[in-house]
């Protein structure tokens, strides 16, 4: 979602999040659509690239020992990577926590789990 392709109004035809059930069923609700453009946003008004952006928040959180990045292409693997050189400040870091709604529990995986069983 945070590679900048998805927005309210852009989706691509084919992909993961819109063409894998799990992914579907996870992230196909308005707001994250709406999240994903603010983000993008965001990351674009300081000359970063969405991924970089979120890879960086995720580092700067204190129980965060590494983030897992996921990289179809050398070009998603090198804006992971580009996070490495973000300097960010907790103030930074509400700012862009403020981009999104709270998540709720991760029991989605769960749920699919049992659903498949």
């Amino acid at each position: 979602m945070l590679t900048g392709k998805y927005s309210t109004t852009s989706k691509p035809d084919k992909g993961r999040v819109v063409n894998n059930p799990s992914y579907i069923q996870r992230y196909s609700l308005p707001v994250y659509y709406e999240i994903a453009e603010r983000v993008t946003a965001y990351a674009q008004e300081r000359g970063l690239a969405p991924a970089t952006l979120a890879v960086a928040w995720v580092m700067s959180h204190p129980a965060i020992t590494a983030p897992i990045i996921g990289a179809r292409n050398v070009e998603q693997l090198q804006a992971s990577l580009a996070a490495l050189d973000v300097k960010m400040t907790p103030e930074w870091r509400a700012e862009v926590s403020a981009l999104s709604v709270e998540p709720p529990p991760a029991t989605d995986r769960l749920e699919e789990k049992m659903e498949a069983a």
